[in-house]
């Protein structure tokens, strides 16, 4: 249990974006990159995080993972405008493709997520995970790949803490990794291998 819990809380959707978002500026345009993706993750990590530390603190969730589907509509919809204003400033500002693609693939997960958790809880973590090992094996390739295999051990940590039963996960990581993917081949930022 305490493996799960610990896995869990390193791949946190927030913290596993906080990386995704450093790695895609890498490899999109070096150093420049990253400084654009903290514009990004200020948008898609801070803010959000900070909706939800807020409604815990105030006791509107009951802890930071979101675990009861009632309570995610909310702050995946403020989350979700957040991302949407950082679009609107990435794009304005001229970031690379790769940041503002990688921002409208966060957007678009979030509202499907939002959407399908509205009826039927589906893990959040699940798809984070699935969309950052598709987004870093189409712009990454090789040995990015290997991102993949972190779906598997947070999936177990999610079924043995008891947060989700098998079809959630899979389900979230499948959202995850199409919407993703499918954003960023359209952007015209990643082929199909």
């Amino acid at each position: 249990m305490r493996a799960a819990t610990l896995i869990s809380r390193v791949f946190t959707p927030t913290l596993l974006l906080a990386v995704l978002y450093s790695v895609v500026g890498a490899l999109a345009v070096g150093w420049v990159g990253v400084a654009w993706s903290l514009v990004g993750m200020v948008f898609t990590v801070a803010i959000p995080a900070a909706i939800v530390d807020v409604g815990v603190r105030r006791g509107r969730y009951t802890d930071h993972h979101l675990s009861r589907r009632e309570q995610r509509a909310v702050p995946l919809g403020l989350a979700a405008t957040s991302v949407l204003v950082g679009l609107a400033v990435l794009a304005l500002a001229g970031a690379p493709r790769a940041i503002v693609a990688l921002q409208v693939a966060v957007l678009v997960t979030v509202l499907v997520v939002t959407a399908v958790t509205l009826v039927w809880k589906v893990s959040l973590h699940v798809a984070v995970v699935g969309a950052a090992a598709c987004v870093l094996t189409l712009l990454g390739g090789g040995w990015w790949a290997l991102s993949w295999l972190a779906v598997p051990v947070v999936g177990w940590a999610r079924l043995r803490l008891t947060a989700h039963d098998l079809a959630q996960v899979v389900v979230g990581c499948v959202l995850g990794a199409l919407v993703s993917g499918a954003v960023l081949v359209i952007a015209g930022v990643a082929s199909l291998p």
